[in-house]
């Protein structure tokens, strides 16, 4: 609680910096270890996979015995995983005769209490199944944790007489899986402000906005909004947020779910053609189409024919043109790596494709102040020629830390916060199958590098390749790499290619 508070202070409601983390009990990890967060877990198992059980009946009888000392509680509690055991527990304590004053007591002083995540969790929880309207300050404090808001969520909505509207205040101080997990209670909700909240920006998360995008597009009642005479810039914006989610398509309910969505799609359409040109609405028109290009489901008759016809005539628009390149030039030289001006870039670049646009200069310019960027060395190397993939490629090799990123070969992943340069030297290396002969410097250093996956692309690359158009030194570059390769099944393959 405390870490919650201190970030309250600097920070106010929320969201926080980095949603929170690190938290206070974060355990050091090795270098090039990765480990799966637990708010990931939490929410995968959830969403995917079911989050298991756990037997708690023993676990409830330890509860109940020590509600008159708390602090024995933090004891407990500690090696449960909150996801596995929450549904059950609460079962299992509404079950019985329980003192809930006492239990809400020793719940609260868990949850302010606790200095490990998975403890805290299970404080909420039993605070879920005690607590009321006196604890919502408490329970939206905490939620606006990441790590803590699905627990949190569920306890509001357990506890809070206005429950949706709890649920609603904390959403809105979310932007991970917290919003998630939040946003999801909020479905059929019939509260004006919650529908228009839904469709302008509460579908946003920082995971996948697909998640949301058909509750949102159901519950908000995009369609009917879209109808009104006078569609605001942010609901129009909001709406091409929704409807591009819903043509990429998964994890949750896509466009072929959207009851709507043809005449979603039309009226989205229309809007765009009189709106001001924006590069996100320029976006989801793109994405639109190729959905009604490319998908075979089945269309209603006339469908998609008249769609396809309506979003070719609204992309064939020139004013576009500006739209992207002004993106291009403007988000080119700003070095906000990673920020709202790089995510708008790399959306400029994959709209100037569609168009036509000449953007490899820009992604080149780019790329010398945001060089950790895999997306733009990916277009860049897949809109490059047989001329200009060289400029690319040696951009890579004066750009890269070559030195660094042969330091030797490990079992690694490649996974997580510091392994940007690595999926960069990948992501380039891979792409030059079509194009035998070039980053001759890049492969052995591909080869020495501690990322499993971009030593098998090296190697593949290589095999790929004709042997006359090979490096003159494969041979010992290969030689080398397997005498240190720690992957059994890779240092095999690098054998079977030697003795080849």
């Amino acid at each position: 609680m405390a870490h919650a508070l201190s970030l309250a202070a600097l920070h106010g409601p929320g969201p926080w910096p980095h949603d929170g983390y690190p938290l206070p009990d974060e355990e050091p990890r090795k270098t090039g270890e990765f480990i799966l967060p637990s708010v990931v877990y939490d929410g995968v198992s959830t969403h995917h996979f079911g989050a298991g059980s756990q037997p708690v009946a023993e676990l409830a009888d330890r509860i109940l015995r020590h509600l008159d000392d708390p602090a024995y509680l933090l004891e407990v509690l500690a090696g449960a995983q909150a996801v596995r055991v929450a549904d059950d527990l609460v079962g299992e304590l509404r079950s019985r005769p329980v003192p809930r004053e006492k239990l809400r007591t020793a719940a609260r002083f868990v949850a302010e209490r606790a200095t490990r995540r998975e403890v805290a969790k299970l404080g909420i929880v039993l605070l879920g199944v005690s607590g009321d309207e006196r604890d919502r300050e408490l329970l939206q404090l905490l939620g606006t944790l990441d790590e803590f808001a699905l627990f949190a969520v569920v306890a509001l909505m357990n506890t809070q007489p206005d429950r949706q509207r709890a649920v609603f205040a904390l959403a809105q101080r979310l932007d991970g899986w917290g919003r998630i997990h939040a946003v999801e209670r909020l479905k059929g909700c019939p509260d004006p402000d919650i529908k228009a909240w839904l469709l302008r920006s509460g579908f946003r998360n920082g995971v996948m906005n697909e998640y949301l995008a058909h509750l949102a597009a159901t519950t908000g009642g995009l369609y009917e909004a879209l109808l009104e005479p006078d569609v605001d810039d942010t609901l129009l914006a909001g709406a091409a947020g929704i409807l591009k989610a819903l043509a990429n398509g998964g994890p949750a309910e896509d466009m072929h779910d959207y009851e709507d969505a043809i005449p979603a799609m039309h009226r989205f359409a229309e809007l765009v053609m009189l709106a001001e040109p924006a590069l996100d609405l320029l976006d989801a028109a793109i994405t639109l189409e190729r959905l009604v290009f490319d998908d075979d489901v089945d269309w209603p008759d006339g469908e998609p024919a008249r769609l396809r016809a309506r979003y070719t005539a609204l992309i064939a628009q020139p004013r576009w043109h500006d739209v992207v390149l002004r993106e291009l030039v403007s988000r080119g030289e700003v070095a906000d790596t990673g920020g709202p001006q790089s995510i708008a870039f790399a959306v400029a670049l994959s709209c100037a494709g569609r168009l036509g646009v000449e953007a490899l200069p820009h992604a080149l310019a780019r790329l010398r102040i945001d060089h950790g960027n895999a997306y733009i060395w990916q277009w860049a190397m897949r809109h490059a020629d047989a001329v200009s993939v060289e400029r690319v490629v040696d951009l890579a090799e004066e750009l890269l830390p070559l030195a660094e990123l042969a330091s030797g070969p490990s079992e690694s992943l490649g996974l997580g916060r510091g392994f940007q340069p690595d999926m960069v030297l990948r992501t380039i290396v891979a792409n030059v199958r079509e194009y035998p002969g070039f980053g001759a410097r890049l492969l052995p250093v591909a080869l020495a590098n501690r990322v499993t996956g971009c030593r098998r692309t090296a190697l593949d690359i290589l095999d790929a390749w004709p042997e006359q158009s090979r490096p003159a030194a494969t041979r010992d570059w290969i030689t080398a790499a397997a005498a240190c390769e720690p992957n059994a099944e890779l240092r095999r393959d690098m054998l079977a290619f030697l003795a080849r």
